[in-house]
């Protein structure tokens, strides 16, 4: 047996954390599909079988869609094995696309679900005003400086536990659309003309964020009112706005 494992004779199983990072530009998102294995959890847990010899399920605390990137996605796994973590992360990340580095592997408490035990989720989405040749591909375009004014007034409507149905893809949903949206705000970086947003909250609903912030940057550059947009949102509208790129949007932390 390799020395980065050692077999657990007791019936009970280990519980295994990982802190992984990703960029997501060439993934189909973080779960696993059936026509393809291009995706994060696909990579991750062939690789873990190989290396465990035993079937690995992998649990993420956010399910991040296609194009979507990760500085600190956390996802757990339980195994029969007990892992010696610096040996078995070498092996590990030797095998997998050098798009997805898994930063950190360490031994939790049974209970631990990287999902359900999850208090807050932090995403990151970066506006750029400029063209960029070198990390443009990591920002989303816009053209113009937008109305900081109109978007702060936004920002502390959107703040509270509210149901954010006006702004996801989804129709249904078995939490009635309800989010603790308790952190949304940005920086303005002038000299590089960079707007970062940074949003926090228990959950997020599908394409919650880049509907968030394209409402955001609609408003502030006029192409729909402040008022247009919290008479939609309180009466439960779909409000008309874009969804913006994928490809500037970075899960950046999970609190727990």
């Amino acid at each position: 047996m390799s020395k980065a494992l050692k077999k657990d004779i007791s019936s009970k199983q280990n519980n295994y954390k990982l802190t992984i990072e990703y960029d997501g530009t060439n993934f189909l998102g973080w779960q696993r599909q059936s026509y393809s294995r291009e995706t994060i959890q696909g990579h991750l847990e062939d690789k873990l079988e190989v290396l465990l010899k035993e079937k690995i399920t992998l649990y993420a605390a956010g399910r991040t869609d296609a194009g979507v990137h990760a500085i600190n996605q956390i996802a757990n796994f339980k195994t029969n094995q007990k892992i010696q973590s610096d040996k078995f992360l070498y092996r590990l990340n030797s095998q997998i696309p050098k798009s997805i580095t898994v930063k950190k592997i360490s031994l939790v408490p049974e209970k631990f679900h990287a999902r359900f035990s999850a208090k807050q989720r932090e995403y990151i989405y970066k506006i750029s005003l400029r063209r960029k040749s070198i990390e443009g591909s990591y920002f989303c375009r816009v053209f113009g400086e937008p109305d900081f004014k109109v978007i702060d007034t936004l920002i502390k409507f959107f703040i509270g536990r509210k149901s954010f149905f006006p702004l996801t893809k989804k129709k249904e949903d078995k939490h009635n659309f309800i989010c603790n949206l308790n952190l949304l705000a940005y920086k303005y970086y002038k000299s590089r003309g960079e707007i970062i947003f940074k949003l926090r909250a228990d959950r997020f609903l599908h394409s919650m964020v880049r509907s968030i912030i394209g409402c955001l940057i609609d408003a502030g550059r006029g192409n729909i009112t402040a008022e247009e947009v919290k008479k939609e949102f309180t009466r439960g509208e779909k409000i008309k706005t874009q969804y913006l790129p994928a490809n500037a949007l970075f899960l950046n932390k999970i609190y727990y």
